[in-house]
């Protein structure tokens, strides 16, 4: 949330901390004690310890994939790729010796949507050749593994995507929730309040002390210009 954001929370709840310690003076008014309500929720959602703060407050990187998770699906694509390797040069398939070519190292140095395109050209290439693997000692639960290595890199990749996305939304219902508190004050409480200005004098002052915008937000000054001499 930002400052100014915070500065138009803090009003909101010191306007509602004045509207639920005068409670009795409306009690009669269903219209204000409704909008009271209704504010209450708008400041309950944006308060900070709320779920939606919590999850717009999240920052996670695009693609911030586990090391483990990274170094596992590296050991396991080589595994296979060396048993691939082995096979073409035994057939003389060109084809399957370049995509086989690849060290654990290599793995682990390439980016997460190569080795992500690695693994799952040797699991299908692998796939394709499993009757002729099977004289490497290459069984069914190692390619098992391998698409589990897959599955589960697979999954840290796109994760932290759908929490950006998730963020994006949240911090757009938070700015939803301060306009809808906002136009609730102005169109609504602000106006229901001036039966009170003068049978409760103090009511309506300390509703209108509360509703003054503390703009918290740090500003950089502009430097003072020279004084001519």
């Amino acid at each position: 949330m930002k400052d100014s954001q915070r500065a138009r929370l803090a009003m909101m709840q010191a306007t509602l901390a004045v509207l639920n310690q005068h409670a009795d003076l409306y009690a009669a008014n269903t219209a204000l004690t409704k909008a009271r309500a209704t504010l209450a929720e708008l400041v309950q959602d944006l308060d900070p310890t709320a779920t939606i703060q919590q999850g717009a407050a999240r920052t996670e990187s695009p693609g911030a994939v586990k090391k483990a998770t990274k170094n596992l699906l590296a050991e396991r694509t080589a595994e296979v790729a060396a048993a691939l390797l082995a096979l073409a040069d035994e057939t003389q398939n060109i084809s399957l010796h370049t995509d086989a070519d690849y060290t654990e190292r290599q793995l682990q140095r390439a980016t997460d949507n190569d080795l992500l395109r690695i693994a799952k050209n040797i699991h299908a290439r692998a796939t394709e050749h499993a009757q002729a693997l099977a004289a490497q000692a290459v069984t069914p639960a190692e390619l098992t593994e391998l698409q589990a290595a897959l599955d589960a890199f697979r999954a840290e990749m796109t994760a932290p995507r759908t929490t950006i996305a998730s963020s994006k939304a949240l911090k757009q219902q938070i700015t939803a929730d301060l306009r809808q508190a906002t136009a609730l004050l102005r169109n609504r409480i602000d106006k229901f309040l001036l039966r009170y200005r003068r049978p409760q004098p103090q009511f309506f002052a300390a509703y209108q002390s509360a509703r003054q915008v503390i703009n918290t937000a740090t500003r950089s000054e502009k430097p003072t210009a020279p004084a001519p001499l």
